[in-house]
């Protein structure tokens, strides 16, 4: 197994700027996601990695060595796509050791390489059939036993359950965790669903528009964002936001002139200046007396297990709470609380607000701003 740094990766197509100064260090047997909107970099970044596409600067390493000038097949590493990409004609037997048996492999070492991949992944009773008498799920999983054979240094997945449906996408998220326990490789997985990234990663590294938005844990970007950015695309359903200005008072005001404490020091900000208020639905308390709002309810969302009211605010913006249980019919108004350890502050550039004494380890873009409030 191998660590994976990036420093100052670029990539450029043409005139387009893909990917801007990326710097990653991945640890030896750490699972990374790679996650953001479509077209953040994070498949180009994967593919940087792979050695299907060449940066435009920067270096790549893999297990200490520098790997740009390498051919994909020289760096130690498999990759699993979205699609399958099995051969149709081969049985999963030969599926899984078709790798092997081009590198010239004994006939014994290539049949136990296959039979222990086919046993961690519970597909042994599939070994003699053909890729289209294969469910998706199987047929993912043959994917992925073809890149265990190969003993990689670093396992690299492009979306690969996105072909899948809901209920099996949940079980193979288990199962990929179960992988990662057994096998204790590196692994670099590229998803767009937030889910996947929060329940496999050890870190998740958010990407928007070829730049690193942040960089942590799954606990770390949900508790702490660093941006606005990362605040809306952790969490489901996302962050509220509301529009508030600074008070002389070291507070904020919505647009109905409601003064909220959020516990964070403004002392740097001049008053009126225009900042976001952001709090999550399962943050909102109903009832309460800090912080109070009275809003109308404009709609209940009830997802199973989850119910959800969403207010109307007088600067526009809706704002979700999260109910204790299924209200018979939908209130007409309903009390609610913002708890000020719960309030996170952006900025105009959508920087997140901190006090200055708030240590920032976990992040790798922390700074001091200059008026001396901390921005992650």
């Amino acid at each position: 197994m191998a660590a994976v740094e990036l420093n100052g990766v670029t990539k450029m197509f043409g005139a387009v700027g893909v990917l801007d100064g990326i710097d990653l260090a991945i640890a030896d047997g750490e699972f990374v996601v790679f996650v953001g909107p479509s077209g953040c970099g994070k498949s180009t970044l994967l593919r940087l990695i792979a050695g299907l596409e060449a940066p435009s600067a920067g270096t790549i390493a893999i297990g200490g060595r520098v790997v740009n000038d390498l051919e994909p097949a020289e760096r130690g590493i498999a990759m699993v796509f979205q699609s399958y990409a099995l051969y149709p004609h081969m049985s999963v037997r030969d599926n899984l050791g078709f790798a092997l048996k081009l590198q010239g492999k004994p006939r014994a070492e290539i049949a136990a390489a296959v039979e222990a991949a086919a046993a961690t992944l519970d597909i042994a009773h599939l070994l003699d059939r053909k890729p289209k008498a294969l469910s998706g799920g199987q047929r993912q999983r043959v994917a992925i036993g073809r890149a265990i054979v190969r003993q990689p240094s670093a396992f690299l997945f492009d979306e690969p359950l996105s072909n899948l449906d809901a209920a099996l996408r949940q079980r193979m998220r288990y199962e990929f965790a179960q992988l990662h326990d057994q096998l204790g490789a590196t692994m670099i997985y590229v998803t767009h669903d937030q889910i996947e990234a929060m329940t496999l990663a050890d870190r998740i590294v958010v990407l928007s528009a070829g730049r690193i938005e942040q960089i942590g844990t799954p606990a770390e970007l949900y508790d702490r964002p660093a941006t606005r950015f990362v605040a809306g695309f952790i969490g489901a359903p996302q962050m509220n936001f509301l529009p508030v200005t600074a008070t002389a008072e070291g507070k904020v005001r919505l647009a109905d002139g409601t003064v909220i404490a959020t516990g964070i020091d403004l002392g740097g900000i001049a008053s009126e200046t225009p900042l976001t208020l952001g709090i999550r639905p399962e943050h909102v308390v109903i009832g309460g007396a800090v912080n109070r709002i009275e809003a109308p309810v404009a709609m209940i969302e009830s997802l199973g297990a989850s119910h959800f009211a969403y207010l109307s605010t007088p600067g526009g913006e809706p704002l979700a709470c999260q109910l204790a249980e299924q209200p018979h019919e939908r209130p007409g108004r309903l009390a609610i609380a913002l708890p000020p350890e719960r309030c996170h502050l952006f900025d105009e550039s959508g920087q997140a607000l901190r006090n200055a004494s708030a240590t920032t380890a976990s992040s790798q873009l922390a700074g001091i701003h200059e008026t001396g409030y901390m921005i992650e």
